[in-house]
Order: C-alpha cells, then sequence, then structure tokens
C-alpha cells in the first residue's frame, strides 16, 4: 500500500544512486513532489525523461524551499559544500541525508559546521546497493531491492527522526536497516566495499601490463576474469574520492590482505598440498554459506 511520506523531497544529485532513488520513491508513492539539484540544464531533462524526478532546477535556494527531505546523493567531496550553501533555506523541520560511502571524515566536518541547533535533523545514510554504471541514464527503480541500509549514529542525532528514515528506506526496497557509528561504518565498508575495488583494480592493471609484453594474452580473457574484475569499471574520480576518504582504514585492510596472499604464495612454493585444500575449502565453505542466505532472501 503506497503511503505519503514527504511532502517535497530535494534529491540533489540526480546519477544512478539519486535517480534509482527518485524512480523508486515516485513507484511508491512516497512523496508529492521529487525536485532533482542538478549542475546541468541536460540532466534535468535527461531525468524527468525517466521519470526520476518530477521537476528539476541548478538553483540551491529553489530547490531545498518548503522541503521536508533533502538527500545528498553526490559524491563524497560535494556533500560539505551543498550542505553549507544549504543551511540558509532549510526550514525547520526537514530532514536531511546524504548517501556517502565514507563517514568519519565527513560527519565530523558537518558537526564542526551545523550550528548548534540547527532546525533540521541531519542523520547519514549508506545503502549497500550500486554498479559500476553511472549517470541518470543507469539509474533503476529496483537498485535498493533486497539491499541492507546503514544509518549513521552519532551524538546529535535525533532518534525520533530515525523513524521517518527507516520507512524511506523500507519503501524503497531494503530488506534491513541497521544504525551504526561513522567507526563502524568506514572500518566495515573498507573490508567488503573498498578493498575489493582497490584489488579488482590492481588485477586489472597487472593484466594490463603482463598483455603489453604478451599480446595474446587478453583473448581468452573471459567471464572469470570479467566478474572478478567488474567494480574496477566505476568512475575514477569517484573512486578517488572514496579510497582518499577511508585511507586509513583501507590500508589496514590492505596490510591483512598482502599476508593472505603471502601466505597463499608460501603453500604453492612448498607445495604445501593440505594447507593449500584446507584454505580453498573455508573459502568455498564460507562463500556457498552467502549464497544460501541470499537464495533465502530471495524465496522469503
Amino acid at each position: 500500500m503506497k503511503k505519503l511520506l514527504f511532502s517535497k523531497a530535494v534529491i540533489a544529485g540526480v546519477g544512478l544512486m539519486g535517480g534509482s532513488l527518485g524512480l523508486a520513491m515516485k513507484k511508491q508513492g512516497l512523496a508529492r513532489e521529487v525536485v532533482g539539484l542538478v549542475r546541468r540544464v541536460k540532466t534535468i531533462r535527461e531525468a524527468k525523461a525517466r521519470g526520476c524526478i518530477d521537476s528539476g532546477t541548478l538553483s540551491v535556494p529553489r530547490a531545498v524551499r518548503d522541503a521536508d527531505l533533502v538527500i545528498l546523493a553526490g559524491p563524497v567531496s560535494s556533500t560539505l559544500p551543498l550542505l553549507k550553501a544549504m543551511l540558509p533555506h532549510l526550514h525547520a523541520g526537514c530532514l536531511v541525508t546524504d548517501l556517502g560511502s565514507t563517514k568519519v571524515k565527513l560527519l565530523g566536518h558537518i558537526a564542526g559546521l551545523l550550528p548548534p541547533k540547527p532546525g533540521f535533523d541531519f542523520i547519514s545514510s549508506h545503502p549497500m546497493a550500486g554498479s559500476e554504471k553511472a549517470g541518470v541514464l543507469a539509474a533503476r527503480q529496483d537498485l535498493y531491492l533486497g539491499s541492507l541500509c546503514m544509518l549513521i549514529k552519532t551524538s546529535g542525532v535525533n532518534m525520533a527522526a530515525l523513524a521517518p528514515l527507516k520507512a524511506l528506506w523500507r519503501s524503497v526496497g531494503c530488506r534491513k536497516i541497521k544504525v551504526v557509528t561513522p567507526q563502524e561504518h568506514d572500518r566495515w565498508t573498507a573490508a567488503v566495499s573498498h578493498l575489493p575495488h582497490a584489488v579488482a583494480v590492481g588485477l586489472v592493471n597487472l593484466i594490463v601490463d603482463l598483455a603489453a609484453r604478451d599480446t595474446g594474452l587478453m583473448e581468452i580473457a573471459s567471464t572469470g576474469f570479467l566478474d572478478t574484475t567488474r567494480i574496477a569499471g566505476g568512475l575514477p574520480a569517484m573512486w578517488q574520492d572514496i579510497l582518499l576518504n577511508n585511507r586509513e582504514e583501507i590500508c589496514t585492510v590492505l596490510v591483512r590482505f598482502k599476508k593472505k596472499l603471502s601466505r597463499l604464495e608460501g603453500f604453492l612454493r612448498n607445495r604445501e598440498e593440505t594447507s593449500l585444500r584446507q584454505e580453498l575449502e573455508r573459502a568455498y565453505a564460507f562463500r556457498q554459506g552467502m549464497e544460501g542466505k541470499k537464495n533465502g532472501r530471495k524465496k522469503g
């Protein structure tokens, strides 16, 4: 059953994430009006044609005037300056969230930016969904379906404002909402999101180097290589932003990952068949368990 949660929702940054959220919100009737705040007129035309927004503007004051929900869906580096530009124009009772992939540094800066009693609520979000594709033309109504969304708990969070935000993410398809600290968020995403991207980039660049000397190599690259390295196709500027903003946590897990690779190398060099088999079986069992849980959620 469709339920109106907001009167005017503003999506600042109508790309893959913001555009998909707009599509899902409009499908579910969650807002009376969905407005896109963008940098180019072309994006307004594309977003309206896709059905992601009802209207769009390049003006911050015009966009957020009378808004009761503002979603900052652009790159992490754009969140702080955009929020700063919005501050004089946000009315009392407005709920503001961001979709950034890193939190500790960002929320530290935001805490220093907000007045003691801002009159609106800011609660950071991170739905664990996405694609290597980018832009509003890649937006999908089902992008958030079955995903987990983290809401970030800080000392300044109004816990009562969590309810409408939880309702938003559940309504667009998130299967679970998890409230975490900024430190937990950055530590966990470093391991399961940022490290895999860094590894995929390293693997692709290794193959690029090898193929430069052995021209027949890429002719045999097939689904295994493509599946393993798909995420390396993410926008370089966006991932530079993410990796630098969470570099301490990522470097920590990179060190541990290199130790895992060295351990595997040792098993191979020393022909430690039992140890190698145990290493493979441990990963296999864990991965099969993940697939079982995933399939169970689909059936449920």
